[in-house]
């Protein structure tokens, strides 16, 4: 689902903790006191050091955010993550959520926003709801829901809805139960949705109903030439229009 390929960028100059847990997080500071820390999840088959997930790490630290980025389990990017066919979309949302917990401890006072790229979005959907006082969310290329990701496949056409049931099973079988959207609801914090316009594993009416699917949507931005993996300068640009809708 998400891209695979990868880019230093941030993590060059980040630490890794957490090495010896189930799930280890990529965490950098910026070079002021941080004004909070985002989460910062990754989709399937992703990495902090992916370029999506990289291009809103750079805006969260330009703007004076620290960033906590997990490497979530069953990722092809993530080799010792654990076999990527094994993925469930509760399973990452629940690895986020175990990370959510430790990040508020070992940073209490900080305000703490949510960040997701693509299952990342539908992750951080109910992490808003878990954590209940959010500073705000983020969501790229956001999966609302199972249903919703299925139907983008079979639009796409046979092969590629065979492609997702040899790859990810465990997660095919129980899509159609996964939904973002009753949490979301239940979200008050500020949202923003950024997305590509020629994203065909999010389409674009799917990216606005997850927006609309919030009570405090901020922020909604689509970019022409842009695919479910945004990035580069104009995703840069745009980002950082988003965050400040979002007070971040």
């Amino acid at each position: 689902m998400d891209s695979s390929s990868s880019s230093a960028l941030w993590t060059a100059r980040a630490q890794r903790l957490r090495a010896d847990e189930p799930v280890p997080v990529v965490m950098a500071e910026p070079g002021i006191a941080p004004r909070g820390t985002v989460l910062l999840v990754h989709g399937r088959n992703g990495a902090p050091d992916q370029v999506q997930i990289a291009v809103i790490a750079e805006a969260y630290l330009a703007r004076g955010w620290r960033v906590v980025a997990p490497e979530l389990p069953n990722s092809i990017a993530l080799p010792a993550s654990g076999p990527a066919d094994r993925l469930t979309m509760d399973g990452l949302r629940r690895a986020a959520a175990e990370v959510m917990v430790w990040t508020r401890a070992r940073w209490p006072d900080a305000p703490l926003a949510l960040a997701g790229h693509s299952l990342g979005g539908f992750a951080i959907g109910h992490l808003g709801a878990e954590l209940g006082t959010p500073h705000h969310l983020l969501a790229a290329s956001p999966v609302l829901s199972g249903a919703r990701l299925l139907a983008a496949r079979v639009a796409m056409g046979p092969p590629a809805v065979a492609a997702l049931e040899r790859e990810v099973p465990l997660m095919r079988a129980g899509m159609e139960a996964e939904d973002a959207a009753p949490a979301l609801a239940r979200v008050a914090a500020p949202l923003g949705v950024i997305t590509g316009a020629e994203d065909g594993i999010v389409p674009l009416a799917d990216a606005r109903a997850y927006f609309n699917a919030a009570p405090n949507g901020r922020f909604f931005g689509a970019l022409p030439g842009q695919n479910h993996c945004p990035a580069g300068p104009d995703v840069a640009a745009m980002l950082g229009v988003a965050l400040a809708a979002l007070g971040a």
